[in-house]
């Protein structure tokens, strides 16, 4: 297996990570996928929490 701790990774890319920690609001997660070394995807969850309580008639 190659050593990729020291592979150079693009400034493009890390504005593109960088921007996507940023858009997560109060609540949320940032997944980077890669494949063969190689960034394919960011995905960005928000979660909205909410107030009322489980079994709580509305």
């Amino acid at each position: 297996m190659p050593d990729l701790s020291t592979k150079k990774i693009s400034t493009s890319l890390i504005k593109e990570i960088t921007s996507a920690l940023e858009s997560v609001k109060s609540y949320g997660s940032v997944e980077v996928y890669i494949q063969n070394g190689i960034v394919t995807q960011i995905t960005v969850r928000n979660i909205k929490k909410t107030n009322s309580k489980f079994g709580q008639k509305l």
